[in-house]
């Protein structure tokens, strides 16, 4: 397994991306037909890149798994990055981050690979001088593996909801915000 970041300029590496993001939407359900999907995606991306780290998991294949030494995207995480404004006083701007998308095919599953992709965006985080990292699961199977390494219900942040037509209200209590305790710095 390697885990790596997504070059955003290359084709080969958005359309890997846009591949897992439709796996995801059809592990849901039946995934709706969406012919214009693709492109959807990649101007997304190419409107994000500037905010935006995805990594990308990556499976060589092998006997019984064509082509043999052909790396397959199996997985993907992203992070987005916020900055903070500027405050009177404080030379330096800090930035905190959301991560979001995780997604690992099912037949790698459980193998740490989700594991692998979260411990990637969070050093870079660090690297990059994060404050926090915060996610919100949404009662996704991900919420024991978030909890694993290190992420915690958040105590400082508040969510008003925007109801919007069609959303679900029966999101399980206390996995509403949850924040990795990289420091406890106000998000303003």
């Amino acid at each position: 397994m390697r885990i790596r970041p997504a070059v955003l300029e290359a084709a080969g590496d958005v359309a890997a991306l846009a591949l897992l993001r439709r796996a995801a939407a059809s592990g849901q359900g039946p995934a709706p037909s969406d012919d214009d999907f693709g492109r959807r995606f990649m101007a997304w991306v190419r409107a994000q890149a500037h905010q935006r780290t995805f990594w990308l998991a990556e499976s060589r294949g092998g006997a019984g798994e064509p082509p043999a030494g052909m790396r397959l995207p199996v997985g993907m995480v992203g992070l987005t990055r916020y900055e903070r404004m500027p405050r009177p006083g404080e030379p330096v701007t800090t930035a905190w981050g959301y991560l979001g998308g995780l997604f690992v095919l099912p037949d790698h599953r459980d193998g740490g690979t989700g594991s692998a992709l979260v411990e990637a965006a969070l050093g870079h985080a660090r690297e990059t001088g994060l404050v926090r990292v915060v996610l919100s699961p949404g009662g996704t199977r991900a919420a024991p593996l978030y909890r694993r390494l290190g992420f915690r219900p958040a105590k400082e942040l508040l969510v008003h909801p925007l109801e919007r037509p069609g959303d679900d209200e029966d999101e399980p209590a206390g996995l509403d915000d949850l924040v990795h305790p990289l420091d406890l710095h106000p998000l303003d």
